[in-house]
Parts: C-alpha cells; sequence; structure tokens
C-alpha cells in the first residue's frame, strides 16, 4: 500500500509539473500569436484586478480620459477581450459605468472595460458637434494596446442613446470598423443630416471595411426621446430602427427575412442570418420600455417618472453576443 501511495504521489507530481510546464507554453504561444504592447507588463500605477482607474491621454490635441475597468481574473501575459462602452448625451462615462453593469461581477469577470469621455458629455455624430471621436477612439485603442495584454480579435463596442449613435459611427468608419469585432447599440441616436425625413426609406451613409459586422441593437417601443418610428430632431434625420437593421443586414449581405424569436414578456428578438452566420445581425425590441439600458434591477434610465423595469437584462445578451463573434481575420 505504501509504495502504491508513493508511485500515486510521484504520478501527481510529475502530471502537476507537466501541466505548469503546458500552461506556460500555453502563455507563451498565445502571447505570440495575439500580442500586443502591454503583454507582459505590469499593470500601470495605482491600478489592480476588480478596480476601475481614470486615465488621460492627447487625442487632436486635447487633452482627454477615459475609464477602465481591470477585471478580477485579468493576467498580464494572457490576451484579453476589450469592450468599449459609450455614455449617453448630458451623461458621463462614471454615469455610463454604473448604468450598464459591465463591471458587476454577477455579469463580467474577464473582459477590461473602457469608458471615454465625451466633451461636453456628447459624441461626434450628433448634429452639431464637431469633435473628433473617432480619432479620439483609434487613441484609446492605441493607449489600451500598449498597457495592457489585449486581445486584438475580441475588442467591441456598446453604448447608450447618443453613444448608440456613435457605435453606428464606428461600425461606419471604413478603419475603425476593422478593429472592433462586434456591436451592440442600446436606445441609439442614428442621425442623417438629409430633410426632409422619410424615416422608412432615407438614406444611412456607411462605409465599412468588411460586410461580416455583427450588429445587435436594442430599442424601446415607448421611447419617446429616440422615438422607434423615427422622425426629425434637432434640425437632421432619424431613421425607424426597423429600417436601421435592415440596413445592416443589407450590408452583411443578409436575407432581408429575418425570424422572430421571443426572449421575454413584450420582448422580441429580429435575428437576420445567412448560412453560418447566424445571428449576425439583430434587434431586440422591448413594446413597454422607453429610452433605457433595459434591466430588470432599479438603474438611472427605468427610475424616471413614466418608465418601466424590464422584463430582461440587456448586459448578459451584450456578452453572450460579444462572446459568439469575434473578429476574424482571413
Amino acid at each position: 500500500m505504501a509504495a502504491s501511495r508513493t508511485v500515486t504521489r510521484l504520478w501527481q507530481c510529475m502530471f502537476t509539473l507537466w501541466f505548469m510546464q503546458f500552461t506556460s507554453v500555453a502563455a507563451r504561444t498565445l502571447i505570440r500569436d495575439f500580442a500586443t504592447g502591454g503583454c507582459g507588463r505590469t499593470l500601470p500605477a495605482g491600478q489592480q484586478n476588480g478596480n476601475t482607474a481614470n486615465v488621460t491621454i492627447q487625442s487632436d490635441s486635447l487633452t482627454r480620459s477615459y475609464l477602465v475597468f481591470v477585471p478580477p481574473h485579468y493576467n498580464p501575459y494572457i490576451p484579453t477581450s476589450v469592450i468599449f462602452s459609450y455614455h449617453g448625451g448630458s451623461r458621463t462615462a462614471q454615469s455610463q459605468q454604473q448604468l450598464d453593469q459591465l463591471t458587476n461581477p454577477e455579469f463580467n469577470t474577464a473582459s477590461l472595460v473602457i469608458y471615454p469621455q465625451g466633451v461636453n458629455n456628447t459624441w461626434q455624430g450628433v448634429p452639431g458637434i464637431t469633435t473628433n471621436d473617432v480619432l479620439f477612439t483609434a487613441d484609446i485603442l492605441a493607449d489600451v494596446e500598449s498597457r495592457y495584454c489585449i486581445d486584438p480579435h475580441r475588442v467591441f463596442v456598446t453604448g447608450k442613446s447618443d453613444g448608440g449613435g456613435f457605435c453606428n459611427v464606428l461600425a461606419c468608419d471604413p478603419n475603425l470598423s476593422s478593429r472592433f469585432a462586434a456591436f451592440a447599440p442600446v436606445s441609439g441616436a442614428y442621425y442623417v443630416d438629409t430633410l426632409p425625413c422619410n424615416a422608412t426609406t432615407v438614406n444611412l451613409p456607411c462605409s465599412p471595411s468588411r460586410h461580416d459586422i455583427p450588429m445587435l441593437a436594442f430599442h424601446g417601443g415607448n421611447d419617446t426621446t429616440i422615438s422607434y418610428n423615427g422622425g426629425e430632431r434637432k434640425d437632421e434625420c432619424l431613421p425607424t430602427i426597423p429600417h436601421f437593421i435592415e440596413e445592416w443586414a443589407a450590408r452583411d449581405l443578409l436575407s432581408p427575412k429575418n425570424t422572430t424569436i421571443p426572449i421575454a414578456n413584450n420582448t422580441v428578438l429580429y435575428r437576420y442570418d445567412a448560412g453560418l452566420e447566424t445571428g449576425l445581425v439583430g434587434l431586440v425590441y422591448d413594446a413597454v420600455i422607453g429610452h433605457d439600458w433595459p434591466s430588470t434591477a432599479p438603474n438611472a434610465d427605468n427610475q424616471v417618472a413614466g418608465h418601466h423595469l424590464a422584463s430582461f437584462n440587456a448586459t448578459p445578451i451584450i456578452l453572450g453576443f460579444f462572446a459568439t463573434h469575434p473578429l476574424i481575420v482571413l
């Protein structure tokens, strides 16, 4: 029996050593294949796993800032996914972090989350705004890649309202559309600089660099800020949300027909597919909620008078969508 236990312990020790060597080789392989400048570096001073820090950078001759959440399981030797989350108009990076719950360990313990701060709390694409936030985003991405170990195939974008509209600006940009893997705007404001406004047919200018861009939009039927039915706003034209998502299906060369999938009470997913590209484009529509980030828990949106708790949480759906749509480079 003693000899048997000795042999067992010997095998356990050999397996442990083998596993440690295998893990080390695997980590080195990941860094080699997905290396960014921050791989192998310690976290910047004052930052630690599970916490959020404020970072300032120079962009287009302006001092700009963003918040960065380092997930609890971040490892500087393993490339990590990243989510950019853009706040709504008149709101801030801090309020977006509280709203989207992407730093809540119930939903996310693995992805870095970046919360850019807009100049005057707004974003490029909103009527009258001239700030170059596309450049700002590119500068943040370069800064993040230099500081952290990032998986360049898993960098994603979401945002609320004006920030949701800016998601679309990035998805339509000929350069950044090939840097971000997938997009998930919530209650997005998709302004088009043209009048008169025919919301169901308005041309939506867009110049993405690829035809396989995953896009999952969320919108409420009782949104009185950015109407589901579109229309004139701020002297520009908002498309109907169905027209917006159908245009994305067309850009991705998908069938104009969609599949309706019930999600919860008053809520459906309109999903556009083509062969293996199941769920590449979709719209989650809740007939009851307003201009909200859908949540079953109280938040800054659904506690406003006349608004309602949603019957589902958008955040885990967004994370699931991102997880299944990495950037594929042929």
